[in-house]
């Protein structure tokens, strides 16, 4: 048996996906309170705009949260194989507790139940951001070393911390695989996470900065991740990026698809520091604003390179160009929109 924790996110989505779409049966892990209608949108994506996700025969909803104890030993009874997806992302300072009681001790609780209960496999769901942060214009991979810095957001202190939670059951006999992706875009719902970005876009965005990253699809992440299970490649981490892409260049690219205006403003660091916080004070007002803050603003200037040679060469895997999965997001956003109705 196998189990997917976050299955109602972005990526946890296209895991389970992915895991059905080979012949898989699965538990899924669900909140008492968790929407649906993202993985619903993703499901139709891989099986047909007919498919029901309820009427899938492998998929088994269980309620269950990273932080219940009681929940954990009970849909981990029997797994074989476990795929970590659950996270919360948020780069507000006010979220930084639930950032580490979610990512941290929250992975450190599905590693003790995995070990209690005699899970095998461990594939957990990193980032990028746990490589830690360098200077502006350094290349990382898996070699990166960990440095304690001020640059270092709270979610990725929180995963570099999780991360090393896995370690530490792979040290007490799981077999463990960790990926660590960039920013996941794909086709899902375009108002949360990395996928904001493609709502912006489809808005109109007159700003821009200089600031580059690692972007890739979440298929090829659910992809590498059932490839490193089945073919066994254990007590390994693996950058999972596809292109660094600037964001002058990913919003010129959105823009022009969509019919909007190309960027003309240029974000220097001034202009950053003054919008933060402008829109800190905002957000007093109204919590659900733009979420610009000290943190993302400052990343969007930096410019941060990934090398993903080792996965490439590990699967002999080549990942879907970015432009690629960014025109399939631009095509499926009207299906977005009537799904969201």
């Amino acid at each position: 048996m196998i189990v997917v924790s976050g299955a109602t996110g972005f990526l946890g989505a296209h895991v389970v996906c992915k895991l059905l779409k080979e012949g898989k049966k699965l538990r899924a892990f669900k909140r008492a309170n968790s929407s649906l209608k993202e993985f619903d949108f993703i499901y139709r994506i891989y099986f047909g705009n007919e498919a029901n996700s309820q009427n899938q025969p492998n998929l088994i909803w269980v309620e269950a949260d990273i932080n219940d104890i009681p929940s954990l030993e009970e849909v981990l009874e029997g797994v074989e194989t476990v795929y970590h997806c659950a996270a919360t992302v948020s780069f507000l300072q006010s979220e930084a507790d639930l950032m580490m009681q979610v990512n941290a001790v929250g992975t450190a609780n599905m590693v003790n139940i995995s070990l209690i209960k005699n899970v095998k496999v461990f594939c957990y769901v990193s980032s990028i951001a746990a490589l830690g942060r360098k200077k502006s214009g350094d290349t990382m991979d898996e070699n990166s070393k960990w440095e304690n810095s001020k640059l270092n957001s709270n979610y990725a202190i929180s995963k570099y911390k999780a991360e090393m939670e896995v370690w530490r059951g792979a040290e007490e006999g799981l077999q463990v695989a960790i990926v660590n992706p960039g920013m996941i875009i794909g086709r899902g719902y375009y108002t949360k996470g990395a996928l904001s970005l493609i709502g912006a876009a489809h808005k109109g965005m007159p700003f821009y900065t200089e600031g580059v990253n690692g972007y890739v699809d979440a298929e090829d992440v659910a992809e590498v991740m059932f490839r490193l299970v089945e073919e066994k490649k254990f007590g390994q981490r693996y950058v999972l990026v596809s292109e660094n892409l600037s964001n002058q260049d990913l919003f010129n690219f959105l823009s022009e698809k969509f019919g909007k205006p190309l960027p003309k403003i240029k974000v220097t660091k001034l202009l950053a520091e003054i919008a933060w916080r402008f829109y800190a004070i905002k957000r007093l007002f109204n919590p659900k604003g733009l979420p610009l803050t000290k943190e993302t603003a400052r990343s969007s200037l930096n410019k941060s390179y990934y090398n993903s040679s080792k996965i490439k060469k590990e699967l002999n895997f080549e990942f879907k160009s970015v432009y690629k999965t960014l025109q399939e997001c631009v095509d499926s956003y009207p299906d977005f929109e009537k799904h969201q109705l």
